[in-house]
């Protein structure tokens, strides 16, 4: 009995299985037949040859190696597989090029197929698809680069030297004897600054001058019963926000400074929490974290990680909310910290009322302390119920003169720390200055 014409058409893909994958009109044709008729057939022919794909990878001569490529850069990595039957995703590229997310970003990738037909150990023929599967990764910022940072953050608290909560102890005040809040506030830090010839600064100097005017303001503020700390830690703590593709501020400005952005970061932070453990010494430390136009980013991760170093600390308490305006109330004063480079003074007597109404009705005193323009300027901008008048301070920086500056001519400002103390029932009492020594 002779061959059907399906027999006859199964026998001649079995010995052409480069058919199995197309050209089925010319096959089609070759045989009377039609196109669907041709392509079930392929169809079930590679369903059954494809009874093994890795006895396939291994017996067959004609079936592709797989090629790992791999191009590492200081900032970037590379990764493309071709020719693979077991990579066929960019998962599948992840986990089997072993590439560390705590360190990459991906940044792009794009996955191909194609098939190729080959001949198992039995001599029948295959149908694999291969893939080609390619990657970009970028290196991550600092401030994403999670396991850098949880080892730094382990190292720079080994450098500290805190004391434990439980040994604090603090002045007793009798019921007859009023406390006092102390609001240390030492603005636009802007660490990291590239001072000019005349006006030189680095992280030390900076680092020098904030502990110097903590101590100073520590020091004549002795005379009162101090109960409490408001410390603001931002306002342009730090002068960068990144340094790619240059370095530069949060929106993007060029800046010019001593060291990398993240080298800043680092000394920062070590500087903050010893200036904290400093003040939490004298009285429970309530940190009012205020990012600014240069630092938003960095402010926002230097707080949390304050929060987490100090989350088992019953004296030290550290806000770093939204929004970035701050309001801080202290028996029947309201203080708010304001960078002050979102909002014009004028207009803090309709935002101020809406952005505290919780406790508006609840104070009589109200003051915000804004940064930015490394400056003292105090005005009066409005009224509120018995509220006699809200005042607005723009204070001071202990930061040197830029070169940006220096060319506008923003010359001559005196360099000072302020320090405020506040009565729970009378509102500002008094008011010290820390200035920089003049050389």
């Amino acid at each position: 009995m002779g061959k059907s014409k399906n027999d006859e058409l199964r026998a001649y893909l079995v010995k052409n299985p480069e058919k199995l994958n197309g050209g089925y009109s010319e096959t089609a044709a070759m045989f009377n037949t039609s196109y669907e008729a041709v392509r079930g057939q392929a169809r079930n022919l590679r369903a059954a040859f494809n009874e093994d794909i890795q006895a396939a990878s291994h017996s067959s001569a004609e079936m592709p190696n797989e090629k790992v490529i791999t191009n590492e850069k200081q900032d970037c990595l590379t990764i493309s597989v071709e020719d693979s039957s077991r990579v066929k995703s960019l998962d599948d590229l992840i986990t089997n090029c072993k590439v560390d997310l705590d360190t990459w970003a991906i940044d792009w990738f794009d996955i191909g197929t194609y098939e190729v037909t080959g001949f198992n150990e039995k001599k029948r023929p295959i149908t694999v698809t291969m893939y080609r599967t390619k990657a970009k990764f970028k290196l991550k910022p600092f401030t994403l680069n999670a396991k850098q940072i949880r080892e730094d953050i382990k190292e720079d608290i080994g450098k500290l030297a805190r004391t434990s909560s439980s040994s604090k102890s603090f002045p007793l005040l009798s019921s007859d004897n009023e406390g006092f809040l102390l609001e240390i506030a030492a603005y636009d830090l802007h660490l990291n600054k590239l001072g000019i010839n005349g006006d030189e600064y680095s992280l030390e100097i900076a680092k020098d001058r904030l502990l110097s005017a903590i101590d100073s303001l520590l020091s004549r503020s002795s005379g009162f019963n101090i109960d409490k700390i408001l410390f603001t830690v931002g306002n342009d703590f730090f002068n960068s926000d990144g340094d790619k593709p240059f370095m530069s501020t949060t929106k993007g400005t060029p800046q010019l400074g001593c060291t990398d952005s993240y080298s800043a970061y680092r000394y920062g932070r070590i500087l903050i929490m010893e200036a904290i453990n400093i003040l939490s010494g004298f009285a429970p430390v309530h940190v009012n974290i205020i990012p600014g136009n240069h630092d938003e980013t960095s402010m926002l991760h230097l707080g949390d990680a304050l929060e987490v170093y100090y989350n088992e600390d019953a004296h030290v308490t550290i806000d770093n909310s939204r929004p970035l305006m701050k309001g801080f109330v202290y028996g029947n004063a309201l203080i708010v910290c304001d960078h002050g480079d979102k909002t014009k003074a004028k207009d803090l007597g309709t935002i101020i009322p809406v952005r505290f109404r919780d406790v508006w009705s609840s104070v009589k005193y109200v003051e915000v302390h804004r940064g930015h323009f490394h400056g003292v300027k105090t005005i009066t901008v409005g009224q509120a119920e018995e509220v006699a008048g809200m005042v607005v301070r723009h204070l001071s920086s202990m930061s040197a003169t830029d070169q940006w500056h220096d060319e506008k001519n923003y010359i001559g400002n005196i360099k000072r720390a302020h320090a405020f103390v506040w009565s729970k029932t009378n509102g500002l009492q008094s008011e010290y200055f820390y200035n920089v020594p003049v050389e």
